[in-house]
């Protein structure tokens, strides 16, 4: 036949019931409100990692544009400075 787990009894009162399936029902509890307070701390991180890539991605992008900017002082492409100016 069917084996009974540890916790039932084949003579439990309905109280006992009652009060085992209330302290279930708070570890439950408990262990979703830990697990919501995990997702959300992991999802902070990794919104906060996207940001700081975005920004170092963007700081690479000004320094490659900065330095293909042509120099205003410099002659333009194709000529060489006259001597003496």
């Amino acid at each position: 036949m069917e084996e009974m787990k540890e916790t039932e009894s084949p003579d439990a009162t309905p109280e006992q019931l009652m009060r085992m399936l209330d302290l279930q029902l708070a570890a439950q509890r408990s262990h979703r409100a830990q697990s919501g307070r995990n997702r959300a701390i992991l999802l902070v991180g990794g919104i906060l990692f996207i940001i700081v890539v975005a920004g170092a991605a963007l700081l690479v992008l000004n320094q490659m544009l900065m330095d293909i900017k042509p120099d205003r002082n410099a002659a333009p492409s194709g000529q060489f400075p006259a001597n003496g100016k």
